[in-house]
């Protein structure tokens, strides 16, 4: 698979012709075209030369560039774009001059001859497009369609019309290709992360370094106002550190030894010494980063639709432009320059491009507006899926409820507590859930275990000192066939084993998360809640009965999780999942929409799911939805709004209403107003 950047597309319906194009080659299995970043992955042996001369035949300008892998997507704007814009309104306004002088100051025997140089001159590029689209056998294309409009228009006389038909349609196209640049520039900053360089710790010194540069074991000096160029553990200092890049959560959190730090944190105060633990490019924000990118080539429902529209709606307004055009002179002996002029009109609307520029724009806004809180959502499949939704499911443990476990109960059947507890954390030192790090809190383990095992979703067998030990749920116990005689408590509960005697059990106490309560009740407003747990059943209800849930499924191991869910979907209910650890992972894979939590989530999950919450604030959940919607809303807006606009000024036109610049408008300056609409997402804040 190889990547290109292709530099200077800013025509989306030229993108969808690029990307079907490609895809035909006999040597490409696949092609998929990112219209905002510029992206086209090729799987085929093809090379940057022939997608050069394939691009060359549609778009004028566009320069295909090959992308080494791990190559991060970058675009240079900023002042070129500005003195593009600028020379071009000086063409115009120059076109405009020349226009005004030969209609009202110079009247003599050339004067049509004079109109025919200035359109000439103005349209140059245009016309020079147009040739090379019909040597390539592009019928439909953009320049060819507005050539046509202005030649038929000089024609039969209208020297103003063709002429205003050209400046209009260029001074549209610069306008819509500055916003355009200036729209993915703003969102592409809302979804970079990277920190350029770090300082790092060397031979007594220290030194400034690029963020690519920095290694695994490297130390990095973090001070105040400083970002953490990579992940890392800090091994020395303290104060106060803000993921709010990051998360979206304003709240500084006090950091020291120990404590781990994300690429992208930023020191408020103090200072700290950083070891690295991942480099730059496979940091947790990288890794999203690039997952959001790569899941951005796929198309959501909409824009698949609005492209295969398009490929039908161009074809169809040309042959009704033929039609106006041939059809009332033939028939009933209409005036052929009239209905010409009339038909002119139908040609200039057949473009697309506003239609095809929306709905990519629009969902590429709402993931920009989301990665400024901290959620990254993988393209805009799952942005639609997400507003199509008609339930929600729940992790339990680290997700509703905060997974630090206070040891809250310990119950001896035999032996002391103190053993009970020292087996348990000696039997659990090598595990990284939330209950064992409680454990190692409370006692210390002895020894090292042996014949060390995990069994998945119900605890750890090993040998201590000879003898068989096991510690675990209950249903470990009935795996075993040990028998149970404790009373059944509403707590996450530890039993321990040994040589397949009950020695004892351990009970934590784990709370609900602060704003999870007002979360679940935004969310029962539209949707149907489960709770999915592996802790046990009791426990779960009680929970689940607190936060007022539809329906708490406990005792369930990963596989029954994906079991779980199953009958949702069997209901035809379109399920989203929220969860954050390993064992998720199946279930957010299931699901129509994953939603990973936390930072602490594990990689799996990360890369299963369509949606990275950065932090474990449920609250924004509500928001996520509420976004989603609006985003569609908004694509289906741009589309009916694109579409009325050319309806209407064409009925204007054939009643004699309207001239063909407003035809312009309606192709060039609808596609410019539906940028602005869709950038709008950028500054929505969610339905008060």
């Amino acid at each position: 698979m190889r990547a290109y950047e292709l530099k200077n597309l800013n025509c989306a319906n030229c993108a969808a012709k690029i990307e079907a194009r490609v895809g035909e080659l006999p040597q490409v299995s696949e092609a998929k075209l990112d219209f905002i970043s510029k992206r086209l992955v090729v799987e085929g042996d093809v090379s940057a030369k022939e997608l050069q001369q394939l691009v060359d035949s549609i778009e004028d300008g566009v320069v295909v560039v090959e992308k080494n892998a791990g190559e991060k997507d970058h675009h240079e704007h900023g002042e070129g774009e500005e003195g593009s814009l600028k020379n071009e309104l000086i063409s115009i306004a120059c076109g405009i001059m020349a226009a005004l002088l030969v209609q009202f100051v110079y009247t003599g025997p050339y004067q049509t001859l004079l109109w025919a140089v200035i359109l000439v001159a103005a349209g140059f590029d245009i016309f020079k497009n147009a040739l090379k689209g019909i040597k390539n056998g592009e019928v439909f294309d953009e320049n060819l369609l507005m050539s046509v409009a202005s030649v038929a228009a000089f024609y039969i006389g209208e020297h103003g019309e063709a002429l205003a038909v050209l400046l209009f349609y260029r001074l549209g196209e610069a306008l819509q290709d500055y916003a355009l640049d200036r729209a993915t520039d703003s969102v592409e900053s809302l979804l970079a992360r990277d920190e350029e360089t770090a300082h790092v710790e060397k031979d007594g010194a220290v030194i400034e370094v690029a963020a690519e540069d920095v290694a695994v074991g490297d130390i990095v000096l973090l001070r105040a106002g400083d970002t953490l160029a990579a992940d890392g553990e800090i091994i020395e200092g303290e104060g106060h550190i803000s993921n709010q890049h990051m998360t979206g959560e304003s709240v500084p959190i006090m950091a020291n030894a120990g404590a781990d730090m994300m690429a992208g944190a930023m020191a408020l105060d103090g200072a700290f010494k950083v070891r690295v633990t991942k480099v730059a490019g496979e940091s947790t924000m990288a890794k999203i980063q690039g997952l959001v990118a790569d899941a951005r080539l796929n198309k959501g429902k909409t824009e698949a639709w609005i492209t295969r529209f398009a490929a039908v709606y161009t074809p169809v307004v040309v042959g009704l432009a033929a039609l106006v055009a041939v059809v009332p002179p033939l028939a009933f002996s209409g005036d052929w320059n009239t209905w010409i002029y009339k038909a002119c009109a139908f040609l200039i609307i057949s473009c697309p491009c506003a239609l095809v520029l929306s709905v990519p724009l629009s969902m590429f806004a709402g993931v920009g507006r989301a990665s400024k809180d901290g959620m990254f959502i993988k393209g805009s499949t799952s942005l639609e899926a997400l507003a199509e939704a008609d339930a929600i499911a729940f992790d339990k443990t680290g997700t509703l409820t905060d997974g630090k476990f206070t040891l809250a109960k310990v119950d001896v059947l035999k032996g002391t507590e103190e053993n009970l507890l020292s087996l348990a954390a000696t039997a659990e030192q090598y595990s990284n859930h939330p209950i064992a790090r409680s454990i190692l809190e409370k006692a210390a383990p002895q020894g090292t275990p042996e014949n060390y095992r995990e069994l998945s979703g119900k605890g750890i067998t090993c040998t201590i000192d000879g003898k068989t030990v096991a510690a675990g749920n209950d249903a470990m116990l009935q795996t075993m066939g040990v028998e149970n005689s404790l009373q059944s408590i509403p707590m996450t509960s530890v039993y321990v084993v040994e040589e397949g005697e009950l020695l004892g059990r351990i009970a934590f106490a784990d709370s609900v998360k602060p704003g999870v309560k007002d979360a679940l009740k935004k969310l029962k407003g539209f949707l149907k809640t489960y709770l999915f747990s592996g802790d046990k059943k009791e426990l779960v209800e009680a929970v689940g009965k607190e936060l007022g849930v539809d329906e708490s499924v406990g005792g369930l191991l990963p596989g029954e999780k994906v079991e779980a869910l199953n009958r949702a979907l069997a209901r035809n209910e379109k399920v989203v999942y929220v969860g954050d650890g390993i064992n998720d992972a199946p279930v957010l894979a299931k699901s129509n929409v994953g939603i990973a939590m936390g930072t602490g989530g594990s990689d799996m999950a990360i890369e299963t799911a369509d949606v990275v919450i950065l932090g474990d604030d449920i609250g924004r959940i509500p928001f996520l939805f509420d976004l989603s919607k609006q985003t569609r809303k908004i694509c289906y807006g741009n589309i009916a709004f694109a579409l009325l606009v050319k309806i209407l000024v064409v009925v204007l036109n054939m009643f004699n209403i309207v001239g063909l610049w407003l035809a312009v408008f309606a192709d060039v300056g609808v596609s410019l107003i539906c940028v602005v609409i869709a950038m709008s997402l950028l500054r929505y804040k969610g339905r008060s």
